[in-house]
């Protein structure tokens, strides 16, 4: 089971239409709760409809009553669709940090509550409130992993640092690990300074961030005020592509262990072998430019680019259960693509080099030098 907090102390920044919708895409393959810690009960509101009104929540889970048998997240969760529990809350969950006052371990109470039902999700996500306390602390510690949503502005970029400092505070006083990724959102994609901020995230978070971004549309906060997910409200957004990329990255992670395990086994006895096991992007190698991109849940993938008269016909790329490829041999020159995943067209989310074009962007590859013309020959 894989658990994951969605956490930044900055209010506005999508934190809550993050675990609403990812929630909501994961549930699609994988067993979900989504665990609302918010006392706003925002994630409740966003998955249910305004006359919804929960006879017990997350308070009465976290907060033990003399006399009282012990409430569980079973007792209070509730159906939202095939494979998507919510464990709702209320206003009353403000009141967690006074009534868990001096008890002993009251930091780890989330954490034993998320134990119990490890066997019933493959996936819990915590919605936490917009400040650092108790109950955020408490996510922390029942969480291996961390979603930080974080606006492309400047307010936001200086405070993600105070953000893995706390992460970090938490390792070095209690020794538990969170492995957070700063997620990109209410991305307008119009100014060179919200550009500058997104590149300054890659350049500066490798390895701690998604390639996915979620772009501005109100039809994310409109399909919420309905009680409903992206995924049951509209298909036919940029909101419901995001979040669906989103979760793809997210789902990908799953299989990143066993696939490198797999790598490390399988001898080099070619360099077709060599070039099927390139990392994702564009990689130039002796038979020419292998093309990947990570799509694990998509049906198909093809490549388009200038090369190929942007032509999807007869373009598709191989998949290998976690990765899709396909190797181009490719003169020197400069080149525009995009991957085209299950009709969804998409630039390359390793390669920042993109220009705009028709729809969107394309990304930008330049080949030059003799290996350009080596891969070319083959």
């Amino acid at each position: 089971m894989r658990t994951i907090a969605v956490m930044n102390q900055k209010g506005g920044c999508g934190k809550t239409i993050t675990s609403i919708n990812l929630s909501a895409f994961l549930a699609l393959q994988r067993r979900t709760l989504l665990v609302d810690l918010d006392p706003q009960a925002h994630a409740t509101l966003g998955l249910t409809s305004n006359a919804f009104q929960p006879s017990r929540t997350m308070y009465d889970a976290l907060v033990p009553e003399t006399g009282r048998q012990h409430v569980a997240l079973s007792d209070i969760t509730q159906r939202i669709s095939e494979n998507l529990d919510l464990a709702p809350a209320d206003i009353l969950l403000s009141s967690v940090t006074e009534k868990l006052s001096g008890m002993s371990g009251r930091e780890d109470v989330l954490a034993k509550l998320i134990e119990q039902v490890g066997d019933r999700y493959d996936y819990v996500i915590v919605d936490c409130p917009p400040s650092v306390g108790l109950l955020t602390f408490n996510a922390a510690k029942a969480c291996s992993e961390a979603i930080v949503p974080m606006d492309p502005s400047f307010f936001s970029l200086q405070g993600l640092g105070k953000i893995f400092e706390t992460f970090d505070l938490l390792e070095r006083e209690t020794g538990h690990h969170i492995t957070p990724h700063v997620l990109v959102t209410l991305y307008p994609g119009r100014s060179p300074f919200v550009r500058a901020v997104l590149e300054d995230v890659h350049k500066h978070l490798a390895g701690r961030h998604y390639q996915t971004f979620i772009r501005y549309i109100v039809m994310l906060a409109e399909a919420a005020s309905h009680g409903l997910p992206i995924t049951q409200y509209s298909k036919q957004c940029v909101g419901y592509d995001d979040y669906r990329a989103l979760a793809e990255e997210v789902l990908a992670q799953e299989v990143v262990a066993s696939t490198e395990k797999a790598v490390s086994e399988q001898p080099e006895t070619s360099l077709s072998i060599r070039n099927w096991i390139e990392p994702p992007g564009a990689i130039i190698t002796p038979d020419g430019v292998v093309f990947t991109v990570e799509a694990p849940a998509a049906e198909r993938v093809q490549l388009v680019g200038d090369f190929n008269d942007w032509t999807t016909e007869g373009n598709e790329m191989q998949h290998d259960g976690r990765f899709w490829r396909k190797v181009v041999p490719l003169g020197p020159g400069r080149y525009l693509y995009r991957f085209v995943v299950d009709g969804q067209w998409r630039q390359d989310p390793m390669n920042q080099a993109v220009e705009p074009g028709r729809g969107g962007f394309n990304s930008v590859l330049v080949l030059e030098g003799e290996r350009a013309r080596a891969a070319a020959a083959n």
